[in-house]
């Protein structure tokens, strides 16, 4: 059915010339027959019989000549047409399109030669509009150059602060996020929560209660009306992904002091609310044995007692900001340190295994210098050994060396000692949740040296480094112009197109039956402020539950086997209206799509009542004098590079460039709001096709 109807759009689509050539041939012939109608009235008799037997004799003579013509106009009105009228129309079109949309795109018409002369000279004209158009362009990203610099270096260091940044104007709009900010609201795999997009242009209201953030406002208003005051306002809150985060909000001010947006730095405080709920617990276990009503002996007292103090003392250490070393980095590290800083040489026996400590590495580094030093003046020896043990909590180091003992009091001395700067020995060894132990045969010789850390987790380091601010590269999740733009409060229908934010989105399905075949992947990318928000993507492939035919196989390369373990439509379609949710639907032959979720209702409960646009209807509108409006066609007209076709996500991303091509050209049509956009897309033949 498809097929038929666009056939016939081929062959009855509007024109100008060819209705005037209907009117013009329909005039004529009225024409006429009115003057044969009047000169057979004025016929006598024998005039009439003689006319009469004429026709009745010449019948088919006459009506071969009358059929050659009608022939004859429509082969000159045919070769008039396409060699004059249409080339007109397809030059027409296609300068608008070097103008608006595509400067490098060139005018190819088969015509007359006049026409292909008027060709070549737009064509040249063309080519010094593009080169004109890349020296501006030039020109424009040269002086832009710095600024640019400064604000990627800007958003660059926001991108790996060590909080969670979040940046929005002041109607809540989500113009600035980190890496983190983005981590924090992304659930936990396998927790059950739903998820909440953070994407440009979002409203962060989706993330944290607006009361809450409502309240910070009012807090820092009031606050800037106080002299002297420092402006900013804190707040706790649990968040849709499963986590307790604190918050403090901050102003961005303009010039005058009037508030532009706000700041939120977040921090995950999930844990450290754990720590100290079980730290409480700890104190209200020793609370209740003390106020036991039996007699607790000393020995069970200082037992608990200590057990609640290193209950406390470990909590305390993992918050400080230690590192976990690798010990096969590390010790080699000591071990050249100490051959050239101290003339030492340290063997070190029982290489460690992909061992690590946890400890702060300068501050490590400088005791382990210093027990050597130490050492070394105290036994007047310039060798010793350093062996590994460890356990599954612990790292011990066992410093040895044959010959003279060192006396305790140089030990004692050595931990009391400041450290280049740093405090004393023993308070680093505190700090690091370390400890030094003495080997003696008596209290006043030593004959080894015993270190002991906390080990360190195999998977890394107790706490995420940031990656390394690159100041020329383009932060992901930043677009600063957001800051100038307003929530509208008039009809979305009445929106100018530039001002709204859409949701590009295709589907890979089983097969082209709505009724009975599945979508297997959805794929959507979002368009905010003029700008495709390359980092806000949706890509979820399906389980079908059914076998994916080899002919669908062929074309979009997904296997039942990919598809398997993934979630089935029922799951998807609501993170997918989540996604899209307060946005404008878009896609190219978005009846297909649309019907394919709309079938799903029943099974879903899921109802998209988003506006929606059709790339292919807006192609037909734009371009009516060209035959062919699918993706291929219309990217190779615009300008538009297809990568990933036949996958939902690549498709998605090529409609969106697609349609931002196609955004001046209709705003140069008069087609200006989605009103407009939708109006005339209803008029076009390609709205007939039903699925």
């Amino acid at each position: 059915m498809p097929g038929i109807l666009l056939l016939c759009l081929y062959m009855t689509q509007t024109n100008r010339f060819w209705k005037f050539v209907g009117l013009s041939l329909t005039g004529i012939l009225i024409f006429t027959g009115f003057l044969v109608f009047l000169i057979w009235r004025n016929l006598g008799a024998g005039q009439s019989r003689v006319l009469y037997q004429i026709f009745q004799e010449n019948l088919y003579t006459l009506l071969g000549l009358a059929f050659l013509i009608l022939g004859s106009l429509w082969v000159v009105f045919d070769i008039t047409y396409n060699r004059y009228i249409l080339p007109l129309k397809r030059m027409a079109a296609e300068a608008g399109m070097i103008y608006d949309s595509n400067p490098s795109h060139r005018i190819r018409v088969r015509g007359s030669r006049d026409i292909r002369e008027m060709a070549r000279v737009i064509n040249d004209f063309a080519d010094m509009f593009e080169n004109l158009n890349k020296t501006i362009t030039q020109q424009i990203l040269t002086a832009r150059k710095e600024t640019e610099k400064e604000r990627n270096l800007l958003a660059a260091i926001m991108g790996e602060l060590p909080q969670g940044i979040v940046v929005c104007n002041k109607n809540g709009r989500i113009i600035l996020f980190n890496s983190l900010a983005k981590s924090l609201f992304t659930p936990e795999p396998a927790s059950g929560s739903s998820e909440f997009f953070l994407g440009l242009g979002r409203s962060v209201f989706h993330l944290v209660d607006k009361a809450l953030i409502t309240h910070a406002m009012d807090e820092i208003i009031e606050q800037m009306n106080t002299p002297d005051t420092s402006i900013g306002s804190f707040f706790i809150t649990p968040i849709a992904a499963g986590r307790l985060i604190s918050a403090e909000a901050i102003p961005v001010l303009d010039n005058e002091r009037r508030m532009t947006g706000f700041i939120l730095a977040l921090k995950d405080v999930s844990e450290r609310i754990e720590k100290y709920q079980t730290v409480d617990n700890s104190l209200k276990a020793f609370r209740q044995l003390i106020h036991a009503p039996e007699p607790i002996s000393p020995e069970v007292m200082v037992a608990s007692f200590d057990q609640m103090a290193q209950v406390i003392k470990n909590i305390t250490f993992s918050s400080l900001p230690l590192t976990t070393l690798p010990l096969d980095t590390f010790l080699p590290m000591i071990q050249k340190k100490a051959a050239f800083q101290l003339d030492v040489r340290v063997n070190i026996f029982r290489p460690p295994n992909r061992l690590r400590i946890l400890a702060d590495t300068y501050s490590i580094t400088q005791v382990f210098l210093s027990v050597f030093k130490t050492l070394a003046s105290g036994t007047r020896m310039q060798e010793f050994d350093l062996s590994v043990s460890d356990n599954e909590k612990q790292i011990g180091f066992h410093i040895s060396w044959d010959g003279t003992f060192c006396t305790m009091s140089l030990i004692e001395a050595m931990i009391k000692e400041r450290l280049n700067g740093l405090p004393s020995l023993g308070y680093i060894l505190k700090f690091n949740n370390a400890r030094l132990t003495p080997l003696t045969r008596d209290k006043e010789k030593c004959t080894g040296i015993g270190l002991t850390f906390l080990a360190g987790k195999p998977s890394g380091s107790a706490r995420k480094s940031g990656a390394p601010v690159i100041s020329n590269s383009r932060p992901e999740y930043y677009d600063f112009n957001l800051f100038n733009v307003t929530d509208s409060v008039e009809n979305v229908l009445d929106t100018p197109l530039k001002k709204l934010t859409y949701t590009v989105f295709d589907t890979e399905t089983t097969g082209l039956n709505t009724e009975t075949d599945e979508i297997i992947s959805i794929g959507a990318v979002r368009i905010v402020n003029q700008r495709i928000a390359y980092q806000d993507s949706f890509e979820e492939l399906i389980n079908p539950e059914r076998d994916i035919p080899i002919a669908a196989y062929k074309i979009h390369g997904i296997s039942y086997e990919m598809v398997r373990e993934k979630p089935t439509i029922k799951a998807v379609l609501p993170a997918f209206k989540t996604f899209a949710s307060n946005t404008v639907l878009l896609g190219h032959n978005l009846a297909f799509d649309m019907k394919m979720i709309k079938v799903k209702e029943p099974l879903t409960g899921i109802r998209f009542d988003n506006p929606a646009l059709d790339t292919l209807l807006l192609s037909a509108v734009l371009h009516p004098v060209h035959q062919q409006h699918d993706l291929e066609n219309i990217a190779r007209r615009l300008g538009v590079n297809i990568l990933g076709r036949h996958t939902a996500l690549g498709d998605a991303i090529t409609t969106a460039e697609i349609f931002l091509k196609l955004l001046p050209i209709l705003n140069s049509n008069g087609i200006l709001t989605l009103k407009d956009a939708l109006r005339a897309s209803k008029k076009t033949y390609y709205a007939r096709l039903k699925y």
